[in-house]
C-alpha cells in the first residue's frame, strides 16, 4: 500500500512538471521584440515614400497643365486680345483725328492703322482726301468711351472689336460740336502689329453738345474729306 502510494505520488509530480510551460529566457525575449520593432519604422518608410511618390506624379500632372495653359493656350490668348482691343481704340482715335495745321500728318496717321484694301482706298485718293480736308477745315480730336472684342480667332491673326467714342468737331465759325460714334472694327495681324481692315459705323454719329451741323443741333453730312463707314462696308481714310 505506501509502495503504490509512492509510485502514485511519483507519476503525479512527473505529470505536473509536464503541464509546467517552460518560462523564456530574457536574451530570447528581448530578441523577439527587437524584430517587431525594427519592422515598424519600414513600414512607415514605405507608406511616407508612397504618399511622396503620388504627391510628385499629381504635381507633375497639374504642374504640366499649367505651364501648357500659360504658355501654349490662355497665355498667348490673353495677349492676342489685350493687343487688338488696344490696336482697336487706337485706330477708331487715329482714323477720327485731324489737325488743321498738318493734314496730311493727320491723314498719314489715320492710314498707318489701315491694311488690306482700306489701306489700298485711303492711299490711292491721298491728295483728294488731303484737300477736301482742308477745304472744310473742320478739326476733329476723339477720346474712347468704351471698347470690347465681340470675336477673336487668335490661331487666325483675326478680331472684331466695338468701340464708342466721343469725337469733338470744331468748326470754322468757331463753334465747337460733340458726338457720339459707334464702331465696329474688323482687326488682322500685319506682322507683328494689329490693324484695322474694315470699319463699319453701327449707328448714325448721335449729337451730345453743341450746334450740330448748321447750328440746327442735329448730327448732318460729315466733312468731305472724310466720308463715313456704312454698314458692312468698308471705311474710307479720316474721320467717320
Amino acid at each position: 500500500m505506501t509502495l503504490w502510494c509512492a509510485v502514485v505520488s511519483f507519476d503525479l509530480s512527473k505529470e505536473s512538471a509536464a503541464a509546467e510551460p517552460e518560462s523564456e529566457s530574457p536574451a530570447a525575449a528581448e530578441s523577439s521584440t527587437g524584430a517587431g520593432s525594427g519592422r515598424l519604422p519600414f513600414v512607415v518608410s514605405a507608406v511616407a515614400f508612397g504618399a511622396l511618390a503620388v504627391a510628385l506624379v499629381v504635381a507633375l500632372w497639374f504642374g504640366g497643365g499649367w505651364v501648357r495653359a500659360a504658355f501654349f493656350t490662355d497665355g498667348p490668348r490673353a495677349d492676342a486680345r489685350d493687343s487688338a482691343l488696344d490696336a482697336a481704340r487706337q485706330a477708331a482715335l487715329n482714323m477720327t483725328s485731324m489737325n488743321l495745321d498738318d493734314v496730311p500728318g493727320s491723314l498719314a496717321l489715320a492710314r498707318s492703322s489701315m491694311t488690306g484694301p482700306i489701306l489700298e482706298s485711303a492711299t490711292k485718293n491721298q491728295q483728294q482726301s488731303e484737300q477736301m480736308a482742308a477745304q472744310a477745315a473742320v478739326g476733329m480730336k476723339s477720346k474712347v468711351l468704351g471698347a470690347a472684342l465681340t470675336s477673336l480667332n487668335s490661331e487666325r491673326d483675326k478680331a472684331t472689336a466695338l468701340v464708342v467714342l466721343q469725337v469733338t468737331e470744331s468748326k470754322p465759325d468757331k463753334s465747337v460740336s460733340d458726338y457720339r460714334y459707334t464702331w465696329s472694327l474688323d482687326m488682322t495681324k500685319d506682322g507683328d502689329v494689329w490693324k484695322a481692315e474694315q470699319v463699319a459705323s453701327l449707328t448714325q454719329p448721335v449729337l451730345l453738345e453743341g450746334p450740330g451741323p448748321g447750328g440746327l443741333g442735329q448730327p448732318g453730312a460729315q466733312p468731305p474729306a472724310a466720308p463715313a463707314p456704312t454698314e458692312g462696308a468698308p471705311a474710307q481714310e479720316g474721320p467717320r
